[in-house]
């Protein structure tokens, strides 16, 4: 059976961004500080993630983080099982419970949305940077299977698949098994990568 992780897809990254808008923080009391991580990163002192100045200002956005919220909180009940192929990975995401399985696919559904239409999401994470300006190099293409979904991404580029392959492996299956907690952190670049200046 396939070991237990959350079921994010490649840009599902993006849990990082589960916080609420700079309004919402305000009321709250939560300032804008800006992260360390990278410019425009602020955190969210409520919710243990983080939100990218202005992400929250595009169409869509509040769903989108309200299913990986939802997918956060009930990560338990979600299978996935990531395997490496020529160019990249194919990851297999599935759930007994039926209100899961729809949040998977409707997840994945977003985030290569995002991806497509190049509205970045998590970057102040530089693998994430990376894997956005590269995106014209890639294919992402999602299949229902039954209880969730199968995602290959792959590349002609080795240089791109290698920044698949530490998303899917170093990204979302670390976030599964920490939690908020691995999402407050940057994600390294593959060894031997050098980003383009």
């Amino acid at each position: 059976m396939f070991p237990r992780i959350l079921a994010l897809s490649l840009l599902t990254a993006t849990i990082a961004n589960c916080s609420p808008n700079n309004s919402e923080r305000a009321r709250a009391g939560g300032g804008d500080q800006m992260s360390m991580m990278g410019e425009g990163d602020v955190p969210d002192q409520g919710n243990g993630g983080m939100m990218n100045r202005g992400m929250m200002d595009d169409a869509g956005s509040m769903g989108d983080m309200m299913t990986i919220r939802r997918l956060l909180s009930n990560h338990e009940q979600i299978e996935r099982e990531v395997e490496n192929i020529p160019g990249g990975v194919r990851s297999v995401t599935v759930s007994d419970a039926p209100e899961i399985t729809e949040l998977i696919r409707r997840h994945v559904r977003e985030m290569k949305a995002r991806y497509s239409r190049g509205q970045p999401i998590r970057m102040m994470d530089p693998l994430f940077r990376e894997l956005f300006r590269h995106r014209d190099r890639a294919t992402l293409t999602i299949e229902d299977i039954p209880g969730g979904v199968r995602v290959s991404h792959t590349s002609d580029d080795p240089e791109v698949a290698s920044l698949i392959r530490q998303h899917a492996h170093r990204f979302v299956s670390e976030a599964a098994e920490q939690g908020m907690e691995r999402v407050m952190q940057p994600t390294e670049l593959p060894e031997g990568y050098a980003p383009a200046n």
